[in-house]
């Protein structure tokens, strides 16, 4: 119930702080920064040998559908997952913007299901660093287009309940089952995620230009998860 909880708030405290804080954009792509190289360490020197060990040489193929989904879903999304912000029409948000990331926070969701991944504190630690910018990101496209604020707070309501409806579903779903079900829905969550945090490294020095704050929350974000996960 705890990490249900703090699925549903963590998107409602971004769009507190985006109405109360305003932060800058330099900010978020610092945080985005360091959300991502902690999320990339955590995937690659825990999770991933962890998921191989468990699902043997097949669960590559749910590992690369979960990679797959993320590059159709970020075409509806158009990139907010990685800090992307576009323009919209005032007083509106498309909805398959909504659908995109709702989908996305859905299948997130699923693999906390399993009480071994939701207790795994280095993985829900950077799957709630990689929330909380991209809800960030979202609240602030939500205010810059004028959706009257009840709106505004409706459908971040909506898209925080994204990622509980999915750990409840990921329950019904593994109830009574070998725990297959759940195993490759980690596979996918994993490949969305690891598609997202290296699109986030990548873009951490656009034109190969150096962003000395942006490189070093990259580096101080894998370094605490090296820390973390040994």
């Amino acid at each position: 119930m705890l990490v249900i909880a703090t699925f549903f708030l963590i998107p409602l405290l971004a769009g507190a702080v985006v109405q109360w804080l305003r932060p800058g954009r330099s900010w978020s792509r610092i945080l985005l920064s360091f959300g991502g190289a902690f999320l990339l360490a955590v995937a690659v020197l825990h999770m991933l040998p962890e998921l191989y060990e468990s699902g043997g040489e097949r669960i590559g193929l749910w590992l690369l559908g979960g990679f797959m989904l993320q590059v159709v879903l970020e075409h509806f999304s158009h990139g907010i997952e990685h800090g992307h912000m576009h323009a919209w029409g005032q007083g509106s948000v498309p909805f398959v913007v909504m659908l995109g990331l709702g989908i996305h926070a859905f299948v997130e969701g699923l693999p906390f299901a399993e009480p071994a991944v939701a207790a795994d504190r280095p993985f829900l630690i950077g799957v709630l660093l990689h929330k909380f910018p991209m809800a960030l990101a979202l609240a602030s496209l939500i205010r810059g287009s004028d959706v009257p604020e009840f709106k505004g707070w409706l459908l971040l309501i909506g898209f925080a309940s994204a990622g509980p409806l999915g750990i409840v579903a990921g329950g019904l779903i593994g109830h009574g089952s070998d725990g297959t079900y759940l195993l490759n829905a980690l596979a996918i969550a994993l490949g969305m995620l690891l598609h997202i945090s290296t699109t986030i490294i990548f873009e951490s020095a656009p034109d190969h230009r150096f962003d000395a704050g942006r490189s070093g929350a990259v580096v101080v974000g894998a370094l605490l998860a090296l820390l973390l996960v040994h």
